[in-house]
């Protein structure tokens, strides 16, 4: 079981454990007690399980090792970074701790859900299948329902609220709740480390790409990517997916990033609309701004 099909484990519940442990003494608290102050009996009075809410949060935290629970005891597992330890910045970068936990730690109980994330970042930004009738009829389309095993409406939203949580996506309601797949938040919240904490380094940007695909494997050249590529079809050399390439347009708009074109470098080409590709779309570096 994974954090897509665990309803009741939603972004929120499990963050709100983490955010209290953040602040507990010892970063720790008995079980019992965080079942008390957490989950109040008066608001469990009635449910036909105890604290089903709490629990299926809390089951999922320890599961993708966030949390660990030994002698009666919850606590934050410590081999977590220091900073994502921090009570300065453990809440602001749980999403990317959740990321690494979920996809870069050989976390076999969430394939799945790293292969429905990568799939829905691979599909093209100005054509989102954005609801679930969209969807049912791109992975008929691309012929990946047993790959995928995104069976259900229900599943469908779990992974929206997963990838908005996590920086890959956001979601408008004009004319129906609709999931756009965009990481321009992810990147922009991980830029100073993927680029050393070096303000003006100017980098390849295919090496850039790797250095996203190594801390989150949902990108280009990431496995979960490159297993959707082999399913759905690979791009053309070169090019980026629309969706990372309009996160990219995004951030230089921001003044995060500048993208570059030298004369004497391979090019990666970045598309929009109808896989077009303009002359600011073909890009060799990418250097830090140091905004983010």
């Amino acid at each position: 079981m994974s954090v897509l099909k665990t309803s009741l484990a939603n972004p929120s519940r499990m963050q709100g454990i983490f955010r209290y442990l953040l602040h507990a003494k010892e970063q720790k608290e008995k079980k019992e007690v965080l079942e008390q102050i957490l989950s109040p009996d008066k608001l469990v009075e009635e449910k036909s399980s105890p604290r089903p809410m709490f629990r299926a949060a809390l089951g999922e935290s320890l599961k993708c090792r966030l949390l660990i629970e030994e002698d009666a005891y919850i606590f934050i597992n410590p081999n977590l970074s220091e900073e994502a330890r921090s009570i300065e910045s453990g809440n602001q970068l749980l999403p990317s701790t959740f990321t690494k936990l979920f996809f870069a730690s050989d976390n076999e109980d969430e394939e799945d859900f790293g292969y429905d994330c990568a799939w829905y970042l691979a599909q093209d930004i100005y054509d989102t299948p954005g609801t679930w009738e969209d969807v049912q009829q791109k992975v008929y389309q691309q012929k990946v329902g047993e790959f995928l095993k995104l069976s259900s409406d229900r599943l469908f939203d779990q992974l929206g609220d997963w990838m908005c949580y996590l920086g890959l996506a956001w979601s408008h309601s004009l004319g129906g709740k609709v999931l756009v797949p965009d990481p321009t938040v992810y990147i922009r919240r991980n830029l100073s480390l993927l680029f050393n904490q070096q303000t003006d380094e100017k980098i390849l940007l295919n090496e850039f790409i790797n250095r996203v695909a190594i801390k989150c494997p949902l990108f280009e050249t990431g496995k979960f990517r490159e297993a959707v590529e082999a399913n759905i079809g690979s791009r053309l050399t070169n090019y980026l997916s629309t969706s990372t390439a309009f996160a990219l347009f995004r951030l230089q708009n921001e003044g995060c990033i500048k993208l570059i074109r030298e004369s004497d470098a391979d090019l990666m080409l970045l598309p929009k609309a109808n896989a077009q590709v303009d002359d600011d779309g073909r890009v060799s570096h990418i250097i830090y701004c140091g905004k983010s």
